[in-house]
């Protein structure tokens, strides 16, 4: 990979995505983790797995430690669409659920699993950040980014843990939390609450979990924690 990548397209809390032409991006993480190389091989292993089952996810070209060479895919993401056209929450929602939906026919393979997956119950294919800033809306139709995170394990996890994040983003304003809470009751009712209500405590505490959560949101899943367990 070029140490000088190409011109900076976006930043998210652990990488950046830099355009390097042809139509390609390259994604790569900032910081080197522990195990990070084995993160990356597994993030283009489990879009290629997606991917060829029909998901609308961007075609890996090459993996290399840290780095990701995909296809680039134009268009606002969801958050963005949202921002400026708020009345279409619903519809957005509604999007949102069904690429969930989608998703969760996919079967998960064995290298996906944990060691303790309950061999008695279906796994499916888990994003495990799958909110509006993880959705480009691009001419052919949304596109899921940011796989770091897939795992296998029931279909209700990722949807409770899609709700918990729309729930707790962080906001300014009274109009924008009402957006907000339209939107994660929305995408709720669409996802089915049957699906996702024995997974929320389970979501806040894999959410509590996470080194990289800001202040704010740590102190919004808390109080959402306490709420569940009256």
């Amino acid at each position: 990979m070029t140490d000088v990548p190409g011109p900076l397209l976006a930043s998210g809390r652990a990488a950046d995505v830099y355009d390097i032409g042809d139509g390609k991006v390259l994604r790569r993480y900032r910081t080197r983790p522990s195990g990070a190389e084995l993160d990356a091989a597994l993030e283009a292993r489990a879009m290629a797995h997606v991917r060829a089952r029909g998901y609308p996810v961007p075609e890996v070209h090459d993996v290399d430690g840290v780095d990701l060479v995909m296809d680039r895919i134009d268009g606002p993401t969801m958050l963005e669409a949202l921002e400026a056209a708020p009345w279409k929450v619903i519809w957005h929602a509604r999007v949102l659920a069904r690429l969930q939906r989608k998703l969760a026919r996919i079967a998960a393979p064995d290298w996906m699993l944990a060691a303790s997956a309950d061999a008695d119950h279906a796994q499916s294919v888990l994003h495990l950040d799958l909110h509006p800033m993880n959705v480009i809306l691009s001419s052919k139709g949304p596109v899921v980014i940011d796989w770091t995170n897939a795992a296998g394990g029931p279909q209700g996890f990722d949807g409770a843990l899609t709700f918990v994040e729309i729930s707790t983003f962080p906001t300014d304003g009274l109009v924008d939390r009402i957006g907000q809470q339209v939107f994660a009751r929305s995408f709720r009712w669409f996802r089915g609450k049957r699906v996702i209500a024995p997974f929320l405590k389970a979501a806040c505490d894999h959410r509590l979990g996470d080194s990289g959560l800001l202040p704010e949101e740590r102190v919004a899943v808390a109080a959402l924690r306490r709420r569940l367990a009256t």
